[in-house]
């Protein structure tokens, strides 16, 4: 006797086995197979139940087809925060970050503005105290996402992910140390973005990988 949430089930093991897609997806998925299912059985109710779900299968779409389709909206959206996020690190060096009432930096600055590059050598030498330190290390969890991140697991994406977030957090601190926000220049902000925007891509990433160890959670599955 074909019994609809057994079929289900085994529907989402397939599924499950494709790589874009997350207990998220599956499940706004199932709620559309099991409403095209319904739908069969409405426009003919004589069909066997198992033909029924055969036919909503059918109008749902195989998981490959399926699978490069939020493989594809997934993959532009993270790689699209990801660059975006990187290019505004890159910039955010070259804007003024600080107002110190002291030269540092020379150029196109005016007196008393930092630009950034020197404004990250100003905090690991300590000026900043120890936030400063922290907030200039958290560089090296930015400069981690650039080494091979396309293929990295789900679970170093998502510590690098929890990393970013943290980072974003902790440098949200010089809004409260800096005597006034306004003391603080397009370079911090842009540079505090990129942070975000990064974590935010990383996040999508992971959400989109499949679970390490996966094959041992289907066989597993009730």
């Amino acid at each position: 006797m074909f019994d609809l949430d057994d079929a289900v089930r085994q529907w989402r093991r397939e599924f499950k086995r494709e790589r874009a897609f997350s207990t998220r997806d599956l499940d706004e998925l199932e709620d559309h197979l099991r409403a095209a299912y319904e739908v069969e059985l409405h426009l003919d109710p004589g069909l066997a139940p198992a033909r029924a779900f055969a036919g909503a299968c059918e109008v749902l779409g195989a998981p490959g087809t399926l699978s490069d389709e939020f493989a594809k909206v997934e993959g532009k959206a993270w790689r699209r925060l990801l660059r975006l996020g990187w290019v505004a690190y890159a910039v955010a060096y070259f804007l003024p970050v600080a107002r110190y009432g002291i030269t540092l930096g020379q150029g196109d600055f005016h007196e008393g503005l930092l630009p950034g590059i020197e404004a990250l050598w100003l905090a690991l030498t300590g000026a900043g105290g120890v936030v400063g330190i922290l907030s200039a290390l958290t560089n090296a969890i930015m400069l981690a996402t650039f080494w091979k991140i396309a293929d990295a697991g789900k679970s170093r994406t998502w510590l690098l992910t929890v990393l970013m977030l943290s980072a974003t957090v902790l440098n949200l601190c010089w809004l409260v140390i800096v005597d006034t926000p306004a003391d603080l220049f397009a370079g911090y902000y842009t540079w505090l973005a990129s942070f975000g925007l990064v974590g935010a891509g990383l996040a999508l990433r992971a959400r989109a990988l499949p679970g390490e160890g996966s094959s041992t959670e289907l066989i597993a599955e009730p």
